[in-house]
């Protein structure tokens, strides 16, 4: 056994009292990162199989500028190790490390090795960081040949054991009910005025139950579960560089610019340090109220970005890999001159090659990780086209990892080099052998092109209420309905309010204003609701979209679709709340949101009462793709038991470039009711005149889209005191209808 005493440096001597006596020892350790064995060894590894040396450098301090010791590393194959234990080593230490090696950039050639042992470099594995941010980590521009530490003091490592805490537990939910909303931590909670200031904008703010809008509404966690919700997605919460905003006085909001992918951001901690006993609070607060918890994670590029040439010199922000292992981690052009940049961030991550690559052990590693420790339930991929770029059997190997069987996987199927509209779908590759969903952004476009009578395509609609998705020609992208994600915004461009609110004059966004008609915005954010939540397939709210949110306070109306950078560094709030929740609108009040409507109350009833249908019986949620007849006239005797279970298209228009107005059955399973959903795209009214031939009970009327507040939607558990609709419904332009009768 090779044991001895560390050796210090030099310039260190007074602050050496807290690493006094330590030993160190090879590792036989081999997962990555920091590790606290049953004796108090504290293990150390790290892929570098190109460096010369890699040192560990133990701080004593959390501002500290300089190690207290500096440990040389063993290498071990592609990696190098080392064990240590004694005064002051263990759950809590502060760590880096520093490689030195060869350098083989410059300004014409930038990708390639750029060691430099002057930089100081946290653990790519840390599963605690202190934050991350350009500021804390440089006091200058960081060229790739300086040749002294321009370090700040902040973004070290720290060692943390995840076996001392309690675990969160897991929701199950089947593929096929779930109804996600995608929210930003920060967002969600930052403008609650009864929630203490100091959790504003928190992993425990969004814990915590018992919250009200200024108007006593619910709000926080507690609106989730009023709302119907059984899946919440979780912009980044990986610890990223939030100074990325690319503009003064702003940050880099949404998150997407990860440094450190099996550590929570520090910065949504209440108290400073308490990252991961906060976060895990949260999941197991949604955890109680039955609510999954998917995370959207960001392994197609870091927030190292690319090297920038300033002053005629080459920089790099040496974070972690950069510095470690450069040229196995990110993909450079076919000249090997420079990074690849089909993310718009401009170093893509690699993923060309076998399984045993470092990148995909490295994501699997981070997934099993964010799974095992904190009870996350399923993951949203970025630009996911990254991952299965150039692999041989695409992104299969994540989909294979057995540490993470259980968790949802969703995919956003494109990047900057094209798009994979059936994910996971073609060729080989169908839900038989993997559990692959995808987000549909034709469903986006076209159901918003639908609103405002633009759609014109019955074909089209059909496929897409039928759950069946759509590739870039029109064909079917999905083999199940559960492998669609159905959405109408996101974070990545207008909320739903601002859809109806401004006109897209390149028509790249499917925009328009409503001519100004403020009746008509409130219907067709109503209608684009009722149409996601009446589709087959997995439906995803943004947040706020329930209610009427807008960004359009924004500078300008590029930016409001467009809000990544609207945090203010120096707390602005005409800034922040942009991308803030404005909770009173959910009161009808729109007095702090002067674009957004005066009937959030309604839109947020109306789309809470369509969930609560969806949930009720399993019309709009199948497993499989449901069967259509025709079988459906006479009175209703030939819709009997043998049609348990199916759809009918029981009147449509031509299928001409006019504006879609159909009516379809989805037949109810054996103890449910049938129920008719009738879409009008047009501008025009319509009439259905024969709803008795469909029948051989009653129709009632559900809902109507058009109607006002506590008119719009009956009673789901009395629905049998809902109105006749008789023999004739007459739907108003840019509106749909819910008919339902037990047939009897």
């Amino acid at each position: 056994m090779r044991k001895f005493f560390l050796v210090f440096l030099a310039f260190c001597l007074p602050i050496m009292a807290q690493f006094f006596d330590i030993q160190s020892d090879f590792s036989d350790e081999t997962r990555y990162g920091a590790h606290i064995d049953s004796n108090g060894w504290v293990h150390f590894v790290v892929y570098s199989p190109h460096a010369d040396q890699v040192s560990l450098l133990l701080f004593s301090g959390a501002n500290d500028l300089k190690p207290a010791s500096a440990i040389p590393m063993e290498k071990s194959g592609n990696d190098w190790k080392i064990k240590i234990q004694g005064s002051g080593v263990g759950h809590g230490t502060y760590y880096m490390y520093s490689s030195r090696g060869r350098k083989e950039v410059s300004t014409t050639k930038q990708f390639g090795l750029m060691f430099n042992e002057n930089y100081f470099l946290n653990d790519p594995y840390s599963y605690k960081n202190q934050n991350v941010k350009y500021s804390s980590f440089f006091k200058d521009l960081p060229y790739v040949d300086r040749n002294e530490s321009i370090y700040a003091g902040g973004g070290k490592s720290v060692v943390y054991n995840h076996n001392t805490d309690s675990h969160p537990g897991y929701v199950k939910i089947a593929p096929k009910d779930l109804v996600v909303y995608e929210m930003h931590v920060q967002d969600y909670t930052a403008r609650i005025q009864n929630l203490d200031a100091s959790k504003r904008g928190t992993y425990l703010g969004l814990a915590q139950s018992g919250l009200k809008t200024a108007g006593g509404l619910s709000a926080g966690i507690d609106h989730l579960v009023e709302l119907g919700v059984n899946a919440v997605e979780l912009m980044p919460i990986m610890e990223y560089d939030e100074e990325t905003g690319n503009m003064e006085g702003r940050y880099n909001h949404w998150g997407y610019m990860t440094s450190n992918f099996f550590a929570p951001e520090a910065r949504y901690a209440s108290r400073p340090g308490n990252e991961i006993i906060e976060l895990k609070q949260l999941i197991k607060a949604f955890h109680q109220k039955n609510i999954a918890v998917f995370m959207d994670v960001v392994f197609n590029h870091t927030a190292e970005q690319s090297p920038w040439i300033s002053n005629k010199k080459l920089a790099a922000k040496f974070y972690n890999t950069m510095g470690l292992h450069n040229t196995c981690f990110y993909r450079p052009t076919s000249d090997q001159n420079w990074y690849y940049n089909n993310t718009g961030t401009g170093n893509d991550v690699t993923f060309m090659g076998g399984d045993s690559m470092y990148t995909k052990r490295f994501t699997n590693d981070s997934l099993a990780l964010w799974y095992q420790a904190y009870g996350i339930d399923g993951f949203r991929f970025d630009l996911a086209r990254i991952l299965a770029d150039g692999s041989h059997n695409a992104a299969d190997w994540v989909d294979n990892d057995s540490r993470f069987k259980g968790a949802h996987l969703h995919a956003e199927p494109w990047d900057m080099g094209g798009q994979w509209w059936d994910f996971m779908d073609s060729g080989n590759w169908n839900h038989s052998n993997n559990r692959w969903t995808k987000w549909l952004g034709r469903y986006r476009d076209n159901i918003r092109k639908f609103s405002a009578s633009g759609l014109k395509d019955l074909r089209m609609f059909k496929q897409l209420v039928e759950g069946f998705g759509s590739t870039s020609d029109g064909t079917p992208a999905s083999s199940k309905p559960w492998r669609s994600i159905n959405m109408i915004t996101c974070h990545d461009g207008y909320t739903m309010r601002d859809v109806v609110y401004y006109n897209d004059g390149d028509g790249s966004h499917n925009c328009w204003d409503s001519n100004g008609d403020e009746n008509l915005r409130r219907e067709r954010q109503k209608l684009m609701m009722g149409v996601l939540l009446t589709s087959q397939g997995v439906p995803m709210i943004l947040q706020g979209d329930e209610f009427g949110r807008t960004q359009a306070s924004a500078l300008s109306q590029g930016d409001a679709h467009n809000t990544y950078n609207y945090e203010s560094s120096k707390g602005d709030n005409k800034i922040n709340n942009v991308n803030w929740i404005d909770w009173k609108l959910k009161d009808g009040d729109n007095t702090e949101s002067k674009h957004g409507p005066q009937y959030g109350k309604e839109l947020f009833y109306w789309t809470k009462n369509l969930i609560g249908l969806r949930k009720q019986w399993s019309h709009f949620r199948q497993e499989h793709f449901v069967s259509y007849v025709d079988q459906a006239w006479n009175g209703g005797s030939n819709a009997g038991n043998k049609n348990d279970g199916k759809f009918s298209y029981i009147w449509q228009n031509s299928d001409s470039g006019s504006p879609t107005q159909l009516a379809v059955i989805w037949w109810g399973k054996s103890g449910e009711p049938d129920i008719m959903v009738i879409y009008n795209e047009h501008w025009n009214d319509f009439t259905i005149n024969n709803l008795g031939n469909f029948s051989q009970g009653n129709w009632k009327v559900l809902a109507r889209s058009w109607y006002g507040e506590k008119q719009d939607f009956g009673s789901l558990s009395n629905w049998t005191s809902c109105p006749d609709a008789g023999n004739a419904m007459t739907l108003k332009g840019r509106s749909m209808a819910i008919l339902i009768s037990d047939n009897n």
